[in-house]
């Protein structure tokens, strides 16, 4: 009889290969966007119910069409521009203190971050996210029900991935965090022009990671970077293989075999194996961007990308120190002596 840890693997490892080769073939818009919700449901310990899909389907067509209007109307005024976009991030955040799913606030940062960019430099491209980004997650709730029926869960891996609920926070005080270390990286990174739209999503998911986080903070960088590390050597390698043998069925086994071995690395025993979903989804972003057409910089690019991951981390780690000195999570705490500096946080980390 299957155990639990076997199926996940497989189940993980079949459903994001699957679709990926899938993508490949077909050549639909965003394929690489849809495997990657691939990666993230095919983690979870069961199927993701049809009510909750519906409302994220709805979330996303509602959030990223509103984004574009606005986008678009707002884009000749830059300080109005701006305004909006400090004011659609801080609402993201808001609304992720109050309950809203992990998904649902990825999908609304998305909107208020990545799609304005892409209005101000295509428009085409920003109407091909709208319409494209729902339809990609659900196409990668269809396949992962289909692999969850394949590769059906038990009871017992149900019951062991049940998570505690964690320390509550003034959901104020975690929001005007969030909105320290985020809008302002967000304004300059349009002021500068960057097109960096990774990174910029980075920053947010990462500062809304932390934000409840005091000594843990360099902890839950460095396992992210390692993980984005790994991810991205993984993606090299299946490029410089694809790059070796330039045929459709060779990246396809590359990537199959990459998936393989990041899930049995997240069902091993290891005590880094939660970095794996991670990596995979790294290599899935670096690797499913690169192979069509085959570009001869595109290593250099993955490369480039890696490096702007690592900067954002170091970036909202500084960020976070500064924030920690003048609004740290409990009010009280700034009342009390205690270590300042990277040092100092990096110690109460492994004291931890």
């Amino acid at each position: 009889m299957p155990t639990e840890p076997n199926n996940r693997g497989k189940r993980l490892a079949v459903g994001t290969a699957s679709l990926f080769a899938l993508g490949l073939l077909i050549g639909w818009p965003l394929a690489t966007i849809g495997t990657v919700f691939v990666v993230l449901f095919l983690q979870a310990p069961g199927p993701m119910p049809g009510v909750a899909i519906r409302t994220l389907f709805q979330q996303g067509i509602v959030f990223l069409a509103a984004s574009w209007l606005i986008s678009s109307a707002l884009s000749p005024y830059p300080v109005a521009f701006l305004l909006a976009l400090a004011m659609a991030v801080a609402t993201c955040f808001y609304w992720s203190t109050k309950g809203a799913g992990v998904l649902s606030v990825v999908l609304a940062l998305m909107a208020a971050l990545m799609l304005p960019k892409l209005v101000m430099t295509s428009q085409e491209l920003a109407l091909t996210l709208v319409i494209w980004l729902p339809i990609n997650l659900l196409l990668a709730w269809l396949w992962t029900v289909f692999m969850f029926y394949v590769f059906p869960p038990t009871p017992a891996g149900i019951a062991a991935a049940q998570k505690p609920d964690g320390p509550t926070y003034d959901p104020n005080r975690l929001v005007l965090r969030m909105s320290l270390v985020t809008i302002p990286f967000a304004i300059y990174f349009y002021l500068v022009g960057s097109s960096a739209l990774v990174t910029l999503l980075f920053v947010a998911i990462l500062s809304q990671q932390l934000a409840a986080a005091t000594a843990a903070g360099p902890t839950v960088a460095k396992t992210m970077l390692k993980a984005n590390f790994w991810g991205g050597i993984t993606a090299i390698f299946c490029y410089e293989i694809t790059v070796i043998a330039p045929l459709m069925i060779v990246a396809m086994l590359a990537f199959a075999t990459a998936a393989f071995v990041l899930a049995g690395w997240l069902v091993s025993d290891r005590a880094d194996a939660s970095m794996a979903g991670t990596a995979l989804t790294t290599t899935v972003i670096l690797f499913g961007g690169s192979i069509a057409p085959f570009g001869n910089d595109a290593d250099v690019k993955m490369i480039d990308r890696l490096v702007q991951i690592g900067n954002a981390l170091v970036f909202v780690l500084i960020a976070y120190i500064v924030v920690d000195s003048f609004f740290p999570l409990n009010r009280e705490d700034r009342m009390r002596p205690k270590r300042r500096g990277l040092r100092g946080l990096l110690r109460g980390a492994q004291s931890q």
